[in-house]
C-alpha cells in the first residue's frame, strides 16, 4: 500500500481451481494501481490502492454528486469484478468499499468470518441469474374474467343489457375484473417465483422497478435474482421456458439476464468501512 492511499475492496474470494492472479496485472478503478490479494486465513480480499486525496470522505461527498465521475467509477468497478470472476469464487462488495489500512480490513473479515465462509460455500460453482416478469393488465383482466364464472356471467349480462343499463354494468364489470386480475396476478407471481426458486440454490426478490427504469410498456410484476449452480442451469432454463409457454398467452412476458457474479447473495453483515 502506498502512503496516502486506502484499500478499495472489490470482493471477498477464494481461488477457483487453477485460478488466481494472471500474468498481466489487472488495473483497478484507478489504473495506476493494480488489483492484488490480501490474505486472511483461507479467504482473500481483492483490493487495489486509491489515493486518499481523491477518496477521503469529504472528497467522496462531492464526487458522488458528479454523475459522470460516478458512472466511470461504476464501469471500472464492474470491469474489475467481471475479470476477477473468471479466476475466483466471489462475494462482490458494494461500490466504493474502502478501508484505511490492512488491520481494519482484517478486523472486518474476522468479524464476518463465519458468514463469509458459509456464503462462499453457497456461491461456489454457481452464478446469479435475473428474471424479470412483466404483465399486460388488460390481457390479465381478460384471463381473470375467463377464469371466474361470476365474471363470465356478468359479461353475458352486459352483452344482453339495454343501452341504458349497459353503462353501469360495464363499470361494475371493469371494477370486478380489475380486482380479480390483481388477485390472480399476486397468486400467479407466487407460483412463478416458487417454480424458479425450486431450480436454484437461493432466490431473492428485489423491489419492482418503475417503467422509466425497466423501459417496458407492460407493468413489472417480478424482479427476481436466482443463484443457480452451473450443473443446474439447463433445468433452470427449462423451468423458465415452461413458464413462458404457460403464461405468455395470458399477457405475461419474461426477461432473463446474466450470468452475473453473485451480487444479490454477497453482502457481508456488519462491515466496518473506514
Amino acid at each position: 500500500m502506498f502512503e496516502g492511499c486506502a484499500y478499495y475492496v472489490y470482493a471477498i474470494a477464494r481461488r477457483k481451481p487453477g485460478g488466481g492472479a494472471g500474468a498481466e496485472p489487472l488495473p483497478g478503478v484507478d489504473p495506476r494501481y493494480p488489483v492484488r490479494e490480501v490474505t486472511y486465513g483461507d479467504v482473500l480480499a481483492l483490493v487495489s490502492d486509491v489515493s486518499l486525496v481523491e477518496y477521503d470522505l469529504e472528497s467522496l461527498r462531492v464526487r458522488f454528486q458528479d454523475a459522470h465521475w460516478l458512472e466511470l467509477l461504476a464501469r471500472g468497478h464492474q470491469r474489475v469484478i467481471e475479470e476477477l470472476n473468471k479466476s475466483y469464487t466471489l462475494l462482490p462488495l458494494k461500490l466504493c468499499t474502502l478501508y484505511t489500512d490492512e488491520a481494519n480490513l482484517h478486523k472486518a473479515l474476522e468479524a464476518n468470518s463465519v458468514w463469509v465462509g458459509s456464503a462462499l460455500d453457497q456461491v461456489e460453482g454457481a452464478q446469479e441469474w435475473g428474471v424479470k416478469a412483466f404483465c399486460d393488465r388488460e390481457a390479465l383482466a381478460r384471463w381473470a374474467t375467463q377464469e371466474q364464472p361470476q365474471l363470465r356471467q356478468l359479461a353475458s349480462t352486459v352483452s344482453a343489457a339495454s343501452p341504458g343499463a349497459r353503462y353501469m354494468l360495464e363499470k361494475r364489470l371493469q371494477r370486478a375484473a380489475q380486482q380479480a386480475a390483481d388477485d390472480l396476478r399476486r397468486r400467479e407471481i407466487e407460483v412463478i417465483g416458487r417454480h424458479l426458486a425450486a431450480e436454484a440454490r437461493a432466490a431473492q426478490v428485489s423491489p419492482i422497478q418503475p417503467q422509466q427504469a425497466h423501459g417496458h410498456a407492460e407493468e413489472m410484476v417480478l424482479n427476481g435474482a436466482y443463484l443457480v449452480a452451473e450443473a443446474d442451469l439447463a433445468s433452470f432454463r427449462s423451468a423458465l421456458n415452461e413458464l413462458v409457454e404457460t403464461y405468455c398467452p395470458h399477457g405475461f412476458s419474461f426477461e432473463l439476464t446474466g450470468p452475473w457474479p453473485a451480487y444479490s447473495f454477497s453482502m457481508p453483515r456488519n462491515e466496518e468501512s473506514a
